[in-house]
């Protein structure tokens, strides 16, 4: 065989196949795989927002001093000793209830406050007051009413206000102490959101 009809014969057999069709030269390196669905889907979004999947916003609480920063006197002993305003926002669905706490996290947990069986529909607490369908379980200092902050003289505490979206309502022995309700809403919380503040004397 000549050399001519050797090299026609190797340039065949590497553009072609055995059916006479003519195959592309390889390419180095290899283009990237396409992976292509196995499924192709019946309907299809009309426009973007269809297309965009929705997304909860969490629940919020919101109070009248920036996070973090003292508690106005007239929430604390040095004042009238209301309890404060707060407002929250996005309660998620499945909510049973709405509870509230306030504890120094200073004095070993004290439990300034707790509020307990709001509505879902409740979007806050005024100021100085209780909506009408809310309950007060009993707090650090026996009572069941707002215990204003009144730290020692010369110190500074800091004071967790949180607000639960409960899954079922609060349960628990009337005479549970409030240390122990306090686990019982965190246990039973769907969604929770706090806000800090400090006092001082």
């Amino acid at each position: 065989m000549s050399a001519a009809v050797l090299v026609t014969a190797v340039i065949t057999s590497a553009c072609g196949d055995r059916s006479g069709k003519v195959l592309d030269e390889p390419v180095f390196p290899p283009p990237a795989t396409t992976i292509v669905a196995t499924s192709i889907p019946t309907s299809f979004p009309t426009d973007s927002a269809a297309a965009a999947p929705s997304v909860t916003a969490p629940l919020t609480l919101v109070a009248p001093w920036v996070d973090g920063a003292a508690l106005p006197d007239r929430q604390t002993c040095a004042g009238a000793g209301l309890s404060p305003a707060l407002t929250w926002t996005d309660v998620p669905d499945g909510t049973s209830e709405l509870a509230v706490s306030v504890v120094d996290l200073d004095a070993d947990q004290y439990v300034h406050w707790l509020v307990y069986g709001m509505v879902p529909l409740e979007s806050g607490l005024a100021e100085g007051e209780l909506p009408e369908r809310a309950f007060e379980w009993t707090n650090s200092s026996g009572g069941t009413a707002w215990t204003p902050p009144c730290p020692p003289t010369g110190e500074e505490h800091r004071y967790v206000f949180t607000v639960y979206a409960l899954g079922q309502q609060l349960e628990a022995a009337v005479d549970a102490p409030a240390a122990e309700v306090l686990s019982i809403l965190d246990a039973t919380a769907i969604a929770r959101s706090s806000v800090s503040a400090t006092a001082s004397s």
